[in-house]
Parts: C-alpha cells; structure tokens; sequence
C-alpha cells in the first residue's frame, strides 16, 4: 500500500485563496485513497514533524516559505517530495527569472531584476506602458505582491512600500499587450490545461494550444516542477510569452480534473518513475 502525506500551503502564501489550496489538497489524497493508497492531509507543522520521525512513500508539499523548503530539503532520503524543494526555491522570481530568459522554448518579457536600495530608475522597456513591479521572493502574499508602475514617478512608492514589509529585491517586467492565460500543468507531459483569466475582456486572439504546451512544460522542467501552473501572454500576433511559473497552484476551476490527473502522477512516482530533470540553480543566484 502506498503511504502519501500532503502537507497544506502557509496560509501566508494563500491569500484568499486558502480554501482553495486545501481542497485540491484534499481531493487529490481522496483520490489516491480511492486507488488503495494510505493518504493523509495536515498542516504544515503536523507534516514537518511526521517526516522528521517516518517516510511515507511519497509526500506532497505545498509549502512556500523559505525556512520550510530549507528544512524539506535537508530530510535525509530516501523520500520523495512533489514537488521536491528545489524546484519551489527555483520559482523564487529572483532565481526563476534566469531559468525562464534561459529556455530556449519560451519566450519571456523583457526582466530586470533588483535589490531594494537600488534607485528607482525606469528600465528602457517602460516605453510610455508602463511596467510590471514583482516581489522577489515568493509569488503573491497579498494584493499589493504585483503593482503596475503607470510611469517612472510610481516606481518610487512602490519600492519603498515592498521595503517597508521587508522585502528584498524587486522584480521589473515589461507590459505587454494581448490576451491574459492561465495555463495548469502535471507531469511536465501527462495534462495541460488554460483558460483565459477575464473570458468577458479576452479577444480571444488564436494561437496554437500545442505550442502553449510545449512551451510550459519546458519551462516546468527547467525549474524543476511536476505539479505546476502560471501565467502567459499571447499577443496580438498571436506569441505566447510566459511571464510566471509556479508551484501547486489551486487549480480552483479545474479541481475535479487535475485531481485525477494529479493522483495518477504521484501514483505513478511511487512506484518509482523517474521526475523530471532538476533545475540548476543560476550562477549568482542567492536566497530571497
């Protein structure tokens, strides 16, 4: 009998959301139970200490936090994480931004990345659109994580904001013009999903799905993820650009689907198939 742990999301790094992360959590272990496996679902100290005492066959956390992943990736095997730690830290933006420029299969916007004292100087692709403010470090924490800078005179107020909640470097993204994807991911290869994040404002420019695909699943094995989701871009041409990649989303409108697909992934690495190649780490790239 396979024996799964599933350790649910800091409900810092949920938010609004946390309902939703914990029922994907849930019905995936549903579903494994439903295929014989022995699956428990608890929070994030509840799981730590289990692992440190017992090895199930395979545990899944969602956890997002910095000393968490380190602790997780520190447990001495054999244990199987999905997604395993590594690749998290590598959805850090500060380190996800090379993983993403370097893929030769997706196209990426124009990044700059930098520490929170530097100057809030606009960078050269702000061309009169504006651009996009990021934290570093982990995705979305509260509303104010992903700010639209309109002109250079908002970039100031921004930085000292995301300084007065500690955060340590900024992440700069060019705005593009086009429709706005959310893209679900299992494997890389086994399910893909996307719809549009407005389906009442989307002009539902065509592009190839198959391209979409390829493109996301590349990126998911460059980072080093197998239970994935993010954010992409087509444009008026009809390009795909992917501007975010992260680990276990909610898969809130798709749960049902992703929950069966999920299961049979994590089914499937219990008995011992292999997960996708490891991200590197980037030269020069720290802790967020």
């Amino acid at each position: 009998m396979v024996r799964f742990l599933g350790i649910r999301r800091e409900p810092l790094h949920s938010p609004n959301r946390e309902s939703d992360d914990a029922k994907i959590l849930q019905a995936v272990g549903e579903e494994m139970a439903r295929h014989g496996a022995h699956a428990r679902v608890v929070e994030v100290e509840e799981g730590l200490a289990r692992l440190s005492r017992e090895t199930p066959d395979l545990a899944a956390p969602m956890c997002e936090a910095y000393p968490v992943l380190l602790h997780l990736a520190s447990l001495p095997g054999p244990l199987t994480l999905v997604n395993a730690p590594q690749g998290v830290l590598n959805c850090y933006r500060v380190r996800m931004v090379s993983f993403l420029r370097d893929c030769p299969e997706a196209r990426f916007p124009r990044t700059e990345v930098r520490r929170i004292e530097e100057p809030p100087v606009p960078p050269a692709f702000m061309n009169g659109v504006g651009v996009w403010v990021k934290r570093g470090d982990v995705h979305n924490t509260c509303a104010h994580d992903v700010v639209r800078a309109r002109d250079a005179g908002d970039l100031g107020p921004i930085r000292d904001e995301f300084r007065s909640r500690g955060i340590h470097h900024l992440v700069l993204q060019e705005h593009l013009d086009g429709d706005l994807i959310k893209f679900y991911g299992v494997g890389p290869g086994r399910w893909f999903t996307w719809f549009y994040h407005d389906p009442l404002s989307a002009r539902n420019i065509p592009f190839e799905a198959e391209a979409m695909e390829e493109a996301t699943s590349a990126a998911a094995a460059a980072v080093g993820l197998e239970v994935y989701g993010g954010d992409a871009i087509v444009s008026p041409q009809g390009s795909i650009h992917l501007i975010d990649i992260n680990s276990w989303p909610s898969f809130a409108r798709v749960r049902k689907e992703a929950s069966v697909q999920i299961a049979a992934h994590l089914l499937a690495r219990a008995k011992g198939n292999g997960p996708p190649r490891p991200g590197r780490r980037p030269a020069g790239a720290g802790a967020a």
